[in-house]
């Protein structure tokens, strides 16, 4: 990080901004506080309210979007690499919303106080700013952790919970700690003490992950070794809860409650046996 020259930040903040009339620019967050190594999403809504079209591109090799990323202390963040942005067209009266995960491109690493703005360059070269947003990077309390292998390449996987206000999410973390790596924290879902996780690896080294979400609804997450989503699979509890086991060929199996089909899928399935006559399956409540 480098501090950020506090008569610079002035001078950009009081600068007149004459395209402020003609396009509207927002950044939203949905969250004031992120798992330390989670992704941070910012969402930058723009509205044309030119008579005009407006397009977006780079503007002297300078991208047409940026965010500026500061600590609340005044240190800026400065970027490992530029925003990768398509051009944009935006018709008069046209809105657009752009999705920003901050944690691929900042060094938002250190728990504590940041604030974020985005930065539009305009075809006439003026540069708008949004309102500096701020939030929060804090650690999870680790409910569950296991090492896998040896040496260098010695794997730590962990479940964490972690306060967002007012709810609790619980997050899987897989690192390296003897290569400095921690592979993208993945949200799995609210923590609920419905019963503690449970876990189990197969053959190929894939955790197999069983935890609530609701009363008596189960959620099965299979990732890889880096932690990379393979599959998902929500169930209901009938009359025995779902179970995690290892079977003598290294297979994990579930046993117990019924699947629930996604939304989407149960009225595909709903629509075809309408068309041959058949009874369309109950709608599992969510």
């Amino acid at each position: 990080m480098i501090r950020f020259p506090s008569l610079l930040l002035w001078l950009l903040l009081l600068s007149p901004i004459t395209g402020w009339a003609q396009v509207d620019v927002r950044l939203e967050t949905p969250k004031t506080a992120y798992l330390q190594f989670s992704p941070i999403p910012f969402t930058v809504r723009m509205k044309n309210l030119s008579a005009g079209e407006l397009h977006l591109t780079e503007v002297n090799g300078q991208p047409w979007l940026e965010m500026i990323v500061q600590s609340l202390d005044g240190m800026l963040i400065k970027p490992e690499r530029p925003l990768s942005l398509p051009e944009k067209t935006l018709k008069p009266g046209e809105s657009t919303a752009i999705s920003v995960d901050l944690a691929p491109y900042y060094l938002v690493r250190d728990t504590g106080g940041y604030q974020a703005r985005a930065s539009i360059r305009l075809p006439s070269g003026e540069t708008l700013l949004t309102e500096s947003l701020n939030f929060l990077i804090g650690r999870g309390e680790v409910i569950w952790s296991v090492p896998r292998g040896d040496g260098k390449d010695r794997r730590i996987y962990s479940l964490l919970k972690f306060y967002e206000d007012p709810n609790v999410g619980l997050y899987l973390k897989v690192e390296v700690p003897e290569q400095n790596i921690v592979y993208g924290v993945r949200r799995l879902g609210p923590y609920l003490p419905l019963g503690k996780p449970t876990a189990e690896f197969d053959a190929q080294n894939h955790l197999h992950l069983l935890y609530a979400t609701a009363a008596g609804t189960h959620r099965i997450t299979v990732v890889n070794a880096d932690g990379n989503l393979l599959r998902e699979e929500t169930r209901q509890e009938g009359v025995d809860k779902p179970t995690l086991r290892r079977n003598e060929a290294g297979e994990v199996e579930i046993q117990g409650g019924t699947v629930m089909l996604p939304s989407s899928l149960r009225e595909r399935l709903s629509t075809l046996q309408a068309r041959i006559g058949a009874k369309a399956p109950p709608t599992a409540a969510p």
